[in-house]
């Protein structure tokens, strides 16, 4: 599976335009909101709370690192391993029962990683600290627009052609939601964008306001 690492990147629908035609399960497009989600500037000012579960397997590394700390970045607030419920990933057609801490990247860039699994597709779920802006400024072709009122946007990266990802806007940086075909899938007939806004518009509400 990919790693989650800004440096790294992974591809998105072809057939994506400006309107987002084509890949999208959901009506909203809208243009990004005039109020994002403003970006915490004190390092280690955000610490996670209120886990949904509890399974020892599942929790967070501790941010405390040296590296970590002394990048002056903020600490990644919204885990989706632990806040993410079973109903929302369900509803998105992933098996809760999948769940698996991914690759977590503590260091001078910090990443929270959470796999789920489907017949069709893996979802890949990253909640980091690299900012808004940069990501922008290293996905200059990406089309931004919003879901339940978050700015965000895809990527437009064909990197890898069974992959696309959406980005959704948080106050330390962003949310990478990923789908990546299997093995046994081929793009030539599905496309990995196939209702991956749909799965970011249910998974936008449980980032909520404050990460």
């Amino acid at each position: 599976m990919t790693k989650a690492k800004f440096a790294v990147g992974v591809a998105a629908c072809v057939a994506l335009t400006a309107a987002v035609t084509g890949c999208n399960n959901s009506s909203e497009t809208a243009a990004p909101s005039a109020s994002p989600p403003s970006a915490t500037s004190a390092a280690g000012s955000a610490t996670p709370a209120r886990p949904t579960l509890t399974a020892a397997e599942l929790q967070p590394p501790t941010q405390d690192e040296s590296t970590a700390q002394s990048s002056g970045r903020p600490k990644v607030v919204f885990d989706p391993c632990t806040w993410v419920p079973d109903d929302v990933i369900d509803k998105a057609g992933f098996s809760a029962a999948s769940r698996k801490r991914g690759q977590d990247q503590v260091a001078e860039q910090s990443f929270l990683t959470c796999d789920f699994k489907s017949t069709q597709r893996r979802l890949q779920i990253d909640s980091g600290n690299v900012t808004w802006d940069e990501d922008l400024q290293k996905y200059t072709q990406a089309t931004q627009f919003t879901i339940n009122g978050r700015q965000a946007l895809w990527t437009n990266d064909q990197t890898f052609r069974n992959q696309c990802e959406i980005h959704l806007r948080t106050r330390v940086g962003f949310v990478r939601v990923a789908a990546i075909l299997t093995d046994a899938v081929s793009v030539n007939d599905t496309s990995p964008c196939d209702g991956l806004q749909n799965t970011a518009t249910l998974i936008e509400p449980t980032i909520g306001p404050d990460a």
